[in-house]
């Protein structure tokens, strides 16, 4: 203990004259503080340490070294996953804020009630048995940097605050992420909160369990330079409560046994723009064959400014897009709106389940239970199978520009 009290003595003196960082290390958790910054050190008893409010039980601690290389980042943690050997190193000015647990390639991270400042959880490097769990009571950014994680249990990444939630994918990295077959999980990456997505970077998604992506709050793809691919999944691709809503970027979502995007309403009426799908720009690319499957299926209103969505779908049932309110296409000034849409199957008979009786669903192009208003753009679409049409309405439709090619007419 003499020698540590010595140590972190020595640092104070001569932080002013050389930039240093002290690192504490705990396990595999690395809490980094800038020597000119640490403050007071207390210690209890030879037995615990404090700096800047976060304790340390001295037996917990395995080194402590001082070093000239840069401090973390102000109001980080860092997650550098590598088979069997992820560290975590978290700024200091944090450390006492957050409750950390690394279990081999497993990180969960609980923030306490008192954090009042944003935290960015920076995540990168691989593992193939390995996972990401946060929780909180604040908004954080998650930032993915070249990550490349698969959990064979359960779900690759799950944020469980219910808070916005910034997830920015690093410019020019490749992200992936892959969950476990079986396991209770909603979705291979979950958001409990309202995520927006940014930055020019790729994440492949793939669902082994359920949905490849799910949010319990709206979902914005917010950036022009975000990709997005949804590989496979045993349900939905991206299965959001509340409202998706795409700005730019791209979105590729194949091999799903359910819908490709499905946007539901929540328990409460009362939440903004609930159940809706709000498409302002960027390009939608979905391929997808299965029984009564859809495209983008809202359960409520769908209106769509600009952008390319380009739909393949196929069986029984199925829907290049389904709208359970009203259906607006537009295009804004200066945008383009373009859909491309090839729907084949014919009429999906099944039993209700709710009633017990025989109900059937039919092929569709368009599907709209609400209005239809076309005011701008252009809507290509070839539908094949017996009984299969191209639009159908159940409401009033209105016209006030744009072209719709429908093959067969």
């Amino acid at each position: 203990m003499k020698r540590i009290f010595t140590l972190i003595a020595a640092t104070a003196l001569t932080s002013a004259a050389v930039a240093q960082t002290m690192k504490v290390y705990t396990g595999h958790v690395v809490t980094s503080y800038a020597a000119e910054v640490l403050g007071d050190v207390n210690f209890n008893n030879g037995t615990q340490l404090t700096l800047q409010g976060k304790t340390f039980n001295t037996s917990d601690i395995d080194s402590i070294v001082v070093d000239r290389s840069q401090a973390a980042a102000a109001r980080t943690m860092q997650v550098a996953y590598a088979n069997g050997n992820t560290w975590v190193t978290v700024s200091g000015d944090v450390a006492s804020l957050l409750n950390i647990a690394v279990k081999g390639d497993h990180v969960s991270v609980v923030a306490t009630p008192e954090t009042a400042e944003e935290i960015t959880y920076a995540l990168g490097g691989t593992a193939t048995n390995g996972s990401f769990y946060m929780d909180g009571h604040y908004k954080s950014t998650l930032r993915f940097d070249n990550l490349n994680l698969t959990n064979p249990d359960s779900a690759a990444v799950c944020i469980d605050n219910g808070k916005r939630i910034n997830v920015i994918l690093a410019d020019g990295s490749t992200n992936s992420l892959t969950d476990g077959a079986g396991g209770m999980q909603k979705a291979c990456f979950f958001i409990n909160g309202h995520a927006e997505i940014k930055g020019a970077g790729v994440l492949n998604l793939t669902g082994n369990t359920k949905h490849a992506y799910a949010s319990d709050e709206y979902t914005w793809i917010k950036n022009g330079g975000t990709t997005i691919n949804v590989l496979s999944a045993v349900s939905d691709g991206l299965h959001v409560d509340q409202y998706f809503q795409m700005d730019g970027g791209t979105l590729n979502v194949s091999g799903t046994k359910g819908d490709c995007v499905d946007a539901s309403c929540t328990k409460d009426p009362a939440d903004l723009q609930n159940g809706q799908i709000i498409i302002n720009g960027g390009a939608i690319t979905m391929d997808v064959a299965a029984i009564d499957v859809k495209g983008l299926k809202g359960e409520k209103d769908v209106t769509i400014n600009g952008g390319t969505i380009k739909a393949t779908v196929s069986g029984d049932g199925s829907k290049g897009m389904s709208v359970g309110g009203n259906l607006l296409v537009a295009q804004a000034e200066g945008a383009t709106t373009l859909i491309n849409m090839t729907v084949s199957g014919t009429t999906y008979k099944y039993t209700d389940p709710i009633t017990g009786l025989p109900d059937s669903s039919k092929c569709r192009g368009i599907k709209v239970t609400g209005n239809y208003t076309l005011s701008g753009g252009t809507i290509n679409m070839t539908v094949t199978g017996k009984k299969a049409k191209g639009i159908s309405i159940d409401g009033e439709y209105k016209y006030l520009g744009g072209t719709t090619n429908v093959v067969p007419e």
